[in-house]
């Protein structure tokens, strides 16, 4: 069975969303003057690999845990999209292809490359989805859309087109996606964007990971 990795390393001082809680892991407890190993983790929801709420965006919206676990494990596909540069916004055109090889309820991973970029300032300036390709997404339906890059909303300027879209319609997003490029794009996986079960939360990191089915 050939399972890859997608998750970022959890660890002090790695990179998180500008404004966003810095995030710390620390020795709390030790071997030496404990006799047990016990660290301390400070970060926001969004720390790292995660997924968002609808809550995240929408006062009104579910939270984290208002869903079983089954809805973060699923079957979906990987569309390459590396041809996308910096601050480029991804189009309903770009996600055509979709139509003809999505199911009702898939999970999308969106493969930029981007993530190579992850803890340089060039990270920042990501491709990020149009709203005619979030409601191209909602209309396709997809249940969860992956992406490997900070944010599907541009972060170097003020515009919040996308989150309400998808999580309006309940497509939950996750993002900074790792080791993207291991992924055959057209190809079907089986995905876990398991989340940290935290109380009426907007979020959570999660342990993504792709199982190949093919």
């Amino acid at each position: 069975m050939n399972i890859i990795d997608l998750t970022h390393e959890i660890h002090t001082g790695m990179m998180a969303y500008p404004g966003d809680p810095e995030i710390s892991l620390e020795e709390a407890c030790t071997h030496e003057t404990d006799g047990c190993h016990v660290d301390y983790l400070m970060c926001g929801s969004h720390a790292g690999t995660h997924i968002d709420a609808p809550y995240h965006f929408l006062p009104e919206g579910k939270h984290i845990t208002d869903y079983p676990v089954s809805r973060f494990i699923g079957e979906g596909v990987v569309m390459d999209l590396q041809y996308k540069n910096a601050g480029e916004a991804i189009t309903a055109e770009d996600l055509l292809h979709l139509q003809e090889i999505v199911k009702e309820g898939d999970f999308l991973v969106l493969q930029t490359g981007w993530c190579e970029k992850y803890g340089d300032e060039a990270y920042l300036n990501h491709p990020y989805l149009s709203k005619e390709a979030a409601q191209f997404i909602v209309e396709s339906g997809i249940s969860i859309v992956a992406v490997d890059f900070l944010n599907v909303d541009p972060t170097l300027w003020e515009q919040w087109d996308t989150h309400p879209i998808l999580l309006g319609s309940e497509v939950l997003i996750v993002e900074n996606v790792n080791n993207s490029l291991q992924l055959e794009a057209g190809k079907r996986y089986c995905f876990c964007f398991a989340p940290i079960k935290l109380q009426g939360s907007d979020g959570g990191p999660v342990r993504a990971f792709a199982v190949d089915i093919q």
